[in-house]
């Protein structure tokens, strides 16, 4: 019985495709992702987790992973709800979020303690979070690889234009 994973999977069905491998904890969400590539949710049943995982569409070669993980390194100090991960598998680059449900978790016999709906708008703040990170990074991991930018360059430009997000356009 996987009653987290049943949860999470109903509730995030009403928006948006997925495929469950319940075998292996696993839901391949359809995404926004660069590529079109699924959203990989991982369900903990015991740990009572949902971590969610975006791959950037950028394969890193052996001889530039280092630098990569100078880029994510940089990139990290400045992320509060996600994170960049390099080289599992050897190559890749992903950002991971993750919620904790702890005690909201379904319980044993699988009625859920929070109302279908609110599970999904959490877990889909983190899947979106997951995907917009994803987007605002893909540019700066292949300048990267390509060694158009040191990884100090592009983890600025990104923070640069993260803030030039916050603050809008100029009025003037």
């Amino acid at each position: 019985m996987r009653p987290l994973l049943d949860a999470v999977a109903a509730a995030l069905a009403q928006a948006r495709p997925l495929q469950v491998d319940a075998q292996a904890g696993t839901l391949d969400l359809a995404s926004r992702l660069p590529g079109d590539e699924p959203v990989l949710v991982l369900v903990r049943e015991g740990a009572a987790t949902v971590t969610c995982y975006g791959r950037v569409p950028v394969q890193v070669p052996a001889d530039r992973a280092a630098h990569v993980a100078d880029l994510a390194t940089a990139l990290n100090g400045a992320l509060f709800t996600v994170c960049v991960e390099v080289g599992s598998p050897a190559g890749t680059v992903v950002v991971r979020g993750a919620l904790a449900l702890g005690p909201l978790a379904p319980v044993a016999d699988g009625r859920p303690v929070l109302h279908p709906d609110v599970l999904a708008a959490l877990v889909l703040v983190v899947v979106q979070d997951v995907e917009a990170t994803v987007a605002r990074i893909v540019d700066a991991v292949a300048d990267v690889v390509r060694g158009e930018r040191t990884p100090a360059e592009a983890a600025r430009d990104v923070r640069t234009a993260d803030l030039d997000a916050l603050l809008g356009p100029d009025p003037a």
